[in-house]
């Protein structure tokens, strides 16, 4: 696996995510059996699961999406994203596993949270 390669298939997920492009969007997880959006909800494990969760996206009123290549280790890639939605910024990490035919088969995602300290 390539930096190319992973940069196109991150590009193409940015790209059926904003267009809210449900179809395109799941068809990247068609082989995926593990999927977690936030480590606080249960993941899927199938793609009938997979496509429910994307229905949302619909409502959303999505202003930007970023989504940067960190890493890539063998077919394990650690993604970090950013969204601004409702004038909100929410940001976070994917770790995203492909298997040999190059297609997704695990996908996490960690949202990170501001915490506003008071001393």
């Amino acid at each position: 696996m390539n930096r190319e390669y992973v940069e196109n298939w991150l590009n193409n997920l940015k790209k059926y995510w904003f267009n809210k492009d449900i179809n395109n969007a799941v068809s990247l997880f068609k082989n995926t059996s593990f999927y977690q959006e936030t480590p606080f909800m249960k993941p899927y494990t199938t793609y009938e699961e997979i496509v429910k969760e994307w229905q949302h996206i619909k409502e959303e009123n999505i202003q930007n999406i970023e989504i940067k290549l960190l890493a890539i280790d063998g077919y394990t890639v650690i993604a970090e994203w950013i969204l601004k939605q409702n004038d909100i910024n929410y940001d976070g990490i994917y770790e995203i596993k492909f298997n040999d035919k190059l297609e997704c088969i695990y996908f996490k995602s960690w949202e990170m949270t501001d915490i506003e300290l008071v001393y």
